[in-house]
This record gives structure tokens, sequence and C-alpha cells, in this order.
């Protein structure tokens, strides 16, 4: 399972996976940037049940919809500071039937690793 997690850069989601991976095991997740992901996917996907990709919500468009996220990506969280841009990332991603949900504002501003590996866990659970 791949989970993409986009803030307006890739910076602060970038932070928000190294706290992620302090509370992870190491043997069973693996983060990275999307497309250092894509590129040794066969390989990291045989090795760990969990992929967490950070980027920019712009990764998310047109031209990239059908070669990056449909044979790759599971589900999308978003970052608060680019909350408002739901609508139309679920607009692109809902035909592809894959999620896009944002990260509660409150264990995003606190860095909480832990709540949300927790929630990351339980989406690959429903899924």
């Amino acid at each position: 399972m791949l989970v993409y997690i986009c803030c307006a850069g890739g910076m602060t989601s970038s932070m928000f996976c190294q706290k992620i991976a302090k509370a992870a095991d190491p043997n069973e997740v693996y983060f990275g940037s999307l497309h250092d992901i894509i590129a040794d996917f066969q390989n990291l996907s045989n090795t760990y049940s969990t992929l967490i990709a950070y980027g920019g919500e712009g990764e998310i468009n047109k031209l990239s919809i059908e070669p990056i996220f449909k044979p790759y990506v599971d589900g999308v969280f978003v970052c608060p500071q680019v909350r408002y841009k739901i609508a139309s990332l679920q607009k692109l991603l809902s035909p592809l039937d894959i999620p896009c949900t944002d990260i509660d504002m409150k264990t995003f501003g606190n860095m909480n690793g832990e709540k949300a590996l927790r929630e990351i866990l339980d989406f690959k659970q429903e899924t």
C-alpha cells in the first residue's frame, strides 16, 4: 500500500513524515519522496507492507493522474495548509477510486507522528 502525504511544496509533508517514521517499525514502513518510491516501487512494495510518500499537492494533476497515481497510490492525505484544495484533488482522484482526505489540524500542528501513523494504518485496514 502506498499513501501520499501532500502539502504546498513538499517541505512540511517531509518534516511530518520524519515524525511518523520515528513512530513506525522501520521493517514494515518505508518513507520517501513520491518519485523515489515509484522509481523503485516493485522492490520497495515487496520489502515493506506500507509505503508513505511525501510531496507537493501540485504533483496531483491531469498529466500525472494516470501514469503516477493510478498504478501506485492507494490514498492521499492532505496537509492543513492546502486543505482548501481537497475538493479539486478529490475530483481528480475519485474516477480512479483513490480516497483523498485531510490530516487533522491538531495532529499536523503538533507533528504527532504516532497519531498520524495510527490513522494511516487504520486507513490501510479499511482498504
